[in-house]
């Protein structure tokens, strides 16, 4: 269970990351900002997935636990 709670963690920090580029990605020269903005995009939602996979399996996980 720590493993989920870090895992938990460390999802939380990483968006808190990907936020804070996305917000400064906006206010880069053009050139800079429509490749860049597109992976950054990316990476947050396949972070936004792994989150919802991992609160399903935190689910099932405290479900199993006698």
């Amino acid at each position: 269970m720590d493993k989920v709670v870090a895992a938990k963690r460390d999802i939380t920090e990483a968006e808190n990351d990907l936020e804070k580029v996305l917000r400064d990605i906006q206010v880069a020269p053009r050139a800079d900002k429509t490749t860049i903005s597109k992976v950054v995009e990316d990476a947050f939602t396949k972070l936004r997935a792994v989150k919802a996979n991992l609160i399903e399996l935190e689910a099932l996980v405290t479900t199993d636990d006698p």
